[in-house]
């Protein structure tokens, strides 16, 4: 016995087919939605990734720094001038020495450049990297770095040399320079600057008269 199946109509065809063209999209929006959040994930573990590697830099940095002036003479202890004192001294010809293994790239601004931090008399006893970003990690940081929780830039991690002499105490007036440019350390949180006061007299009450002076 032969079986006939109803045709479907054109009608139904459409509707079958919005169905699926439906189920496509709701499909790409999950897919997309997915993407997106992996693409986040993906970003974040790279920051971090280049926060460690800014950090191993920042301390060759600040152990070069304190090398040098290690190494200097004695009666002439100095920190050095340029970067690239670091990577050639030669200030003993016959064992000229490397205190950086390399001129390494910032991870957060992909160049060689850095900010300087210096004496008032030009010595290089500091640096930082110049990204205006704002970090990931705000605590948990090695003791040498303690400074460093809530910055809110990458160019507040300064890797300064630990060394006494490269962190004196600054008189009144005295300035250190940073990134070539002089400034005065900043005035600690919650302290202000005094405002020295001038007194007025007070002008006499109502009917007074002032006395006239005498003459002799």
């Amino acid at each position: 016995m032969r079986t006939v199946y109803p045709m479907r109509s054109g009608k139904a065809k459409r509707r079958d087919g919005g169905f699926v063209y439906i189920g496509l999209l709701i499909g790409l929006a999950v897919i997309g939605v997915g993407l997106g959040a992996t693409s986040e994930v993906w970003t974040q573990s790279r920051q971090r990734e280049r926060e460690e590697e800014l950090l191993f830099i920042g301390d060759q940095f600040r152990f070069a720094i304190s090398s040098f002036y290690l190494h200097s003479p004695p009666a002439a202890r100095r920190f050095p001038v340029t970067i690239d004192e670091l990577l050639e001294d030669n200030r003993n010809p016959d064992k000229p020495a490397r205190h950086l293994r390399r001129l390494y790239v910032d991870p957060m601004t992909q160049t060689t450049r850095w900010g300087e931090i210096r004496l008032a008399g030009g010595q290089l006893v500091g640096v930082y990297s110049e990204s205006s970003d704002t970090p990931l990690k705000m605590a948990e940081f090695a003791l040498r770095n303690k400074d460093f929780v809530d910055k809110e830039h990458y160019f507040d991690w300064t890797f300064r040399s630990l060394l006494p002499a490269a962190n004196p105490v600054l008189g009144a007036g005295a300035e250190y320079s940073n990134n070539g440019q002089t400034a005065k350390p900043p005035t600690p949180p919650g302290l202000k600057t005094p405002v020295p006061r001038t007194t007025t007299p007070a002008p006499p009450p109502p009917g007074y008269i002032l006395p006239t002076p005498r003459g002799r």
